[in-house]
Parts: structure tokens; sequence; C-alpha cells
């Protein structure tokens, strides 16, 4: 494999593009440094089995790291779970829902699914847990930096961040601000710091030279194919 790319790693059950193996070999190189990032491909390009495979690599080449933390909208619980257990059959995987939902006994490798509103109510004892990774999927649901659901999830400390999003701007430049500043804390500085040197001179005027500054810098921290 090219240094930009990873080897489908050998308990996955399927065989990754190219560009999802870039795609693979860059969290692992983000998460490696500490740094989150946005995974911000398109819809239908294979963020969960990036995800997987990820997974699957770190456990390969013996990283050790805590249990992964996937919090998604209620919808898609079951689609991460089925996925897993197809894709990755040797990953623990259970789901953190319904009344006899329970953290005990969570191994290094094993992953966690939970929902956004669970994320809210049960922040307290998912922060007791030393994740290795949260992942946001549908991050958008973050996108509102003071709604509960953000606030939480910044409550819920993690080795790494990596927010999974087809949308990472639906309308307001601070949405992104927002995303990265729970993927990589303090990257972009403080929400209003952001809106008066980045937000209002490009939406309001169309700053060329501040979108192109704001671009190189965010790059590393952002992958959408």
């Amino acid at each position: 494999a090219r240094p930009d790319e990873i080897a489908d790693p050998a308990g996955l059950v399927a065989e990754l593009r190219p560009y999802q193996r870039r795609g693979v070999a860059w969290i692992q190189e983000m998460s490696a440094l500490g740094f989150g990032g946005i995974l911000a491909d398109d819809m239908g390009l294979g963020k969960t089995i990036q995800v997987i495979a990820l997974l699957l690599h770190r456990a390969e080449i013996g990283a050790t790291t805590g249990p992964t933390l996937v919090v998604c909208p209620a919808s898609v619980v079951s689609n991460w779970q089925r996925e897993i257990e197809r894709f990755a059959p040797s990953i623990r995987v259970r789901t953190y829902v319904g009344m006899e939902r329970t953290l005990d006994d969570v191994a290094a490798g094993e992953v966690v699914v939970t929902t956004y509103g669970l994320a809210r109510r049960d922040r307290e004892s998912l922060a007791t847990v030393g994740w290795g990774l949260v992942v946001a999927d549908e991050a958008q649901h973050i996108k509102n930096p003071n709604s509960s659901t953000a606030k939480a999830m910044r409550q819920i400390p993690s080795t790494a961040r990596l927010a999974l999003t087809g949308t990472p701007v639906e309308n307001r430049l601070t949405e992104l601000w927002a995303l990265l500043d729970w993927t990589t804390p303090g990257l972009l500085g403080s929400v209003d710091a952001f809106r008066r040197r980045v937000s209002i001179p490009i939406e309001r005027d169309h700053d060329d030279e501040v979108t192109e500054r704001f671009g190189r810098m965010i790059a590393p921290f952002l992958l959408r194919r």
C-alpha cells in the first residue's frame, strides 16, 4: 500500500476502495496524533466501513486504545450494529439503548453504540469510561455549540474524536466551527473570535484571501470526497 493508504486489515469481510483506504489512513494518522477530524464524504461513500476498518487496523497493529463510542441518531443504531457484525465479526459490539442498557465490563476493543438523546441523558455515566475514540455520526446534530447535545458531547472525554457528516456546513460557517471545536478543541479559538476573523469576512464581505487562508488552515482536519 502507498503511504497514504492502509492495506485492508485481516479481519475485514469486505474490500475497500482506494479512496476508503486513504480515508482510513487519514483517520488513523489524526487519531494517533491525538487530533480529531471530520470525515465529510458525501452520502453513500461508506463512512461507516472506513471507521470499522480503522478499528480493525488499530487492533491489528496493537494500538492500545480504549473502547469506541459511536453516537448516532436512534434510526441508525441497529445499522451500526449490523455493519460491525457483518464486516468485522471479531469486534465486540453492544448497543447502549433501552431500559437494560449497561456499561459494565466494557472491553478495550469493544464498540458501544448509543443515541444523541442518551448521550445527553447519561453523559455522566458515559464520561466514566476511558474511550479511545468517540465517533459522532450524522454530526450535524452537534452543529449548534449551545445545544444541550453539543454540550453533553463535550463532556465525554476521549483520546480522539471523529465527526462523520455529509453536510459539514448547512447554513453558516459557525456550524463548521462547532464541529471542529468538538473534534479538535481550541483549533479555531473562541466562537466570537471566529465570527470576527473568519465567518463575517467570508460570508458578508466575500473576502477571497480570508477564504483561502481558512481553507488551508482546516484542510488537514477535514476530509471530503
